[in-house]
């Protein structure tokens, strides 16, 4: 479960960002929320950002699949060294590491070349919650820490502090050597590579069950994700219909390789007769929702985190609707899944859908920085925050707060800070 989250010095973003999954106490939706039954804390099942294109929405979601690279790209490729050819692991070396991390910093100001990119992820898993911090400068860290707490605890622990020059190691980590640790390895990547610890196992676990998905990628509707499991598949068709795709099956055509080369699409009528489409003759929405709705149920599944960028593209408000109330509904949601998105679809924005604090906007002030604020923080030209009832979406165009395609309140709001 992800707790909170902030970065500082990436991309468009100079100073510090914070996503916030810890729930405001506002009196409406609390029956969505997710209750860590440890220690009766409340977080958020959905939290969507909004805001017009080039405000840094893409971004805030891209901040956290960088530190999350940062963190597995040593550990996959250890683990490609131990099984795989030599082939297989110039493949992976290319794409775990093309995206220099020098790369990142806010370009629009010469003196964040030489301040280092910053990262706090608190998160949470079955017994414990984390707190990991991260700073990098030219592909270098120059300070981690690592920290864990039991849930239901009041003290955490050190787990390990490190810094250009040392490195401070806790009980739990005593006689772990590190004194030949890359300076642009994490330590907890290097703990994970070398030894079998528990609580870094557990904490590294988590990063490699973020399931990122980018829904505005025409490559990714050419993938057809079926669960392995017949309930599973049963399960994805029914929901399928549920949303109006009459679509009741598939089958599968292979070569004489075994290669598959064609998937058909089953429709049944209402007399009980039935026909098949090529999946490609489906239509664009349609082949979205079998890319990503086996990802979706194998989050809600399993209690795990989704972060999905465009989301809405391609598919109807309903759909979208749908998919949301997944999360939000406890029924469907009975394993504290979360869902991180962008959307542009503000027929969503309305109070029987979101929250207050499930609500983001994402906005670029005159010097080219975004700035990323909640709605419940907002607050009118009166003082007071946005109400419960209000028509969220329409007020958003309006300009009233802030963040819309056209009206740029934001600033005078951020001047007003």
């Amino acid at each position: 479960m992800l707790c909170q989250f902030s970065f500082q010095n990436f991309k468009c973003f100079k100073k510090e960002a914070l996503l916030d999954f810890y729930a405001e106490s506002i009196g409406k939706g609390d029956k969505s929320l997710i209750v860590d039954k440890a220690d009766g804390e409340k977080f958020l099942p959905v939290l969507a950002i909004y805001g017009p294109n080039g405000g840094g929405k893409s971004t805030v979601l891209e901040a956290l699949g960088f530190l999350r690279t940062c963190i597995i790209r040593y550990i996959l490729l250890s683990r490609s060294m131990d099984k795989g050819s030599k082939e297989d692991n110039t493949k992976l070396i290319q794409r775990l590491f093309e995206n220099d991390t020098r790369e990142k910093y806010h370009k629009f100001d010469s003196e964040y070349k030489n301040i280092p990119m910053t990262f706090d992820v608190l998160f949470r898993t079955a017994n414990n919650e984390y707190r990991l911090q991260l700073s990098l400068l030219h592909d270098v860290i120059v300070e981690e820490n690592l920290y864990m707490r039991g849930i239901g605890e009041t003290d955490a622990v050190i787990l390990y502090e490190r810094t250009e020059d040392d490195c401070f190691l806790g009980d739990n980590l005593r006689g772990i050597a590190v004194e030949k640790v890359k300076n642009t390895m994490p330590m907890i990547s290097h703990i994970s590579i070398n030894y079998d610890i528990e609580s870094i196992d557990d904490a590294v676990s988590w990063f490699f069950e973020l399931n990122f998905a980018d829904y505005d990628n025409p490559r990714r509707e050419t993938r057809i994700i079926f669960p392995k499991a017949k309930s599973q598949q049963q399960r994805l068709f029914e929901m399928l219909q549920r949303m109006d795709i009459n679509i009741s099956g598939f089958r599968i055509e292979k070569d004489l390789d075994g290669n598959i080369s064609n998937i058909y699409t089953k429709h049944t009528l209402e007399d009980g007769t039935s026909y098949e489409l090529l999946f490609e003759e489906e239509s664009s929405g349609t082949r979205k929702l079998f890319s990503c709705m086996a990802d979706i149920m194998e989050c809600l599944r399993k209690g795990r985190l989704i972060i999905a960028d465009e989301l809405d593209a391609k598919l109807h408000p309903k759909l979208l609707r749908f998919i949301i109330e997944m999360f939000t509904d406890p029924k469907s949601n009975k394993k504290g899944a979360q869902l991180l998105l962008t959307s542009h679809d503000i027929t969503t924005m309305v109070p029987e859908v979101f929250r207050r604090d499930e609500i983001w906007f994402c906005a670029l002030n005159p010097d080219n920085a975004s700035k990323l604020y909640s709605l419940i923080a907002f607050r009118k030209e009166n003082g007071r925050p946005p109400r419960n009832d209000e028509v969220y979406g329409k007020r958003y165009l309006e300009g009233h707060y802030g963040a819309d395609p056209y009206i740029r309140r934001i600033l005078e709001w951020e001047a007003r800070e």
